[in-house]
């Protein structure tokens, strides 16, 4: 009788084991593209701007594909790409999600079979699209019509109805459905309004001190979607003039986040988020005035930091610190190109420009006779160049070619060099102008910008 029983409970047992898991609530990300049969489809994870690929599928002859979720899936926004590109943007709130479109371009007429959550981000969408292209319509009319016509008046009326449309669609939503991912990511989305009764500085006053009005900072979900660092872009963009220059543009844009770091720090996970979205961003973009101040901002509440938050902020912000104006270069300790040793500290006694540069990167050789010039006016300076590629004979033709009596070095390490890495370079070209004791004078953004850097400090020295 035991022996009979065996057989069925030991399949029951191995049955239990390995159907168990693919058993567990699994939701399926699926839909139907219509003329995209046999092809590869990849869905991708957004985190503010970054997209961390998750899985890829491949279509059937219909256009049919299907994702089956695990449960380390974030409640998110995630975009499904297709092989030209195109991608349609997603909400998963543990939840099925199942659309039919009808093609795979960026016009495409998509439907949500499955998903409340979608419907009602894609409606929102629509509608804000509808509203925003009608408003910069009427725009010009309000610009140059006399305010006295009834014309005038009637195209205000309409503006203002379309701001209150959409404001109380999203208000709707939000007051019945505020546990909707997509109820959250509407809210603070949404354009705030614009009083256009109002001369222009007062309207860009206006915006500025209602833009964040409903949106939550302490909510981290807004994370996990373009929503709040497209809206924080935004923020940055009602600060900037066409007319502004380099060093006026950094300092409006520091005023801006100064906005931005207050209200983010409501929530420690939403502040690393922006601290480290921003300084990233700006390094990036070679606006070192801005990653000095990011980098040595008064974050948080010191008093009441924990270690672990003290750790992350250190390293998000600790490599910036440590090439601002006024810090001590990073040494640098290997052999020049042509076998000789170079020690940075060796150095001391010259005033020195450090020029991280390619050569595959054509602005880099064509600011090489500028600097070759500007050199050339300051004899006492010593060039050192850094070369992020490891095609050293291209590199002693272009040496060759331009002249260039100066120190070259490069360990064929590119991008990944420690060097490089100690100096934060994001891109070429970079410099930094270093004093006597080796100290970050400037980290000028250009030669014009780096002949002023030279200029004053040799008239001061005088």
């Amino acid at each position: 009788m035991k022996q009979r029983h065996f057989l069925p409970l030991l399949l029951l047992i191995l049955e239990t084991w390995f159907v168990q898991p693919e058993a567990k609530a699994q939701h399926q990300i699926s839909g139907t593209i219509h003329n995209y049969t046999d092809q590869m489809i990849r869905l991708n994870m957004l985190k503010g701007d970054k997209k961390y690929p998750v899985d890829s599928v491949k279509t059937n002859s219909d256009g049919y594909f299907l994702f089956r979720t695990a449960d380390w899936y974030r409640v998110g926004m995630y975009e499904l790409v297709t092989k030209s590109g195109n991608h349609f943007r997603i909400l998963y709130n543990k939840a099925d999600v199942r659309f039919i479109s009808n093609s795979d371009n960026e016009n495409a007429i998509v439907e949500f079979i499955r998903s409340d959550e979608n419907k009602l981000w894609y409606d929102y969408v629509i509608l804000k699209d509808k509203v925003l292209a009608r408003q910069e319509l009427i725009k010009p009319v309000l610009q140059q019509y006399p305010r006295n016509e009834l014309f005038y008046k009637q195209a205000l009326e309409t503006y203002n109805e379309l701001q209150k449309s959409l404001k109380q669609k999203t208000d709707s939503i939000y007051f019945n459905r505020s546990e909707t991912l997509a109820a959250r990511l509407m809210r603070a989305d949404m354009p705030p309004m614009i009083d256009l009764s109002l001369d222009f500085d007062a309207q860009r006053q206006q915006l500025k001190d209602h833009f964040f009005d409903q949106t939550d900072f302490a909510d981290t979900l807004l994370l996990y979607s373009d929503v709040l660092t497209s809206k924080m872009i935004d923020y940055l963009s009602l600060y900037q003039r066409p007319s502004m220059g380099m060093a006026e543009v950094q300092l409006v844009f520091m005023q801006a986040l100064d906005v931005i770091f207050e209200k983010a720090s409501v929530e420690k996970t939403t502040y690393l988020f922006t601290l480290e979205y921003f300084i990233e961003g700006f390094a990036k973009m070679g606006f070192t005035a801005v990653t000095d101040f990011l980098s040595n901002l008064p974050h948080l509440n010191a008093d009441c930091m924990d270690l672990e938050t003290s750790l992350e902020i250190e390293r998000i912000a600790g490599p910036h610190r440590k090439v601002v104006l006024g810090s001590a270069a990073p040494e640098i300790s290997m052999t020049d190109i042509n076998g000789n040793a170079f020690h940075l500290k060796d150095t001391q006694g010259k005033v020195k420009i450090l020029l991280f540069w390619s050569v595959n990167c054509p602005h880099c050789i064509s600011i090489l006779p500028e600097l070759e010039q500007l050199a050339s006016h300051y004899p006492q300076v010593q060039v050192i160049s850094f070369v992020l590629s490891n095609d050293i004979e291209k590199l002693k033709s272009i040496i060759a070619q331009e002249k260039l009596n100066w120190t070259h070095l490069s360990d064929g390490l590119g991008w990944a060099s420690p060097v490089s890495e100690a100096y934060m370079v994001y891109g070429t070209p970079t410099f930094f102008v270093l004093n006597t004791d080796n100290t970050i004078l400037s980290k000028p953004s250009g030669i014009a910008e780096m002949e002023v850097v030279l200029k004053n400090y040799f008239t001061q020295d005088k």
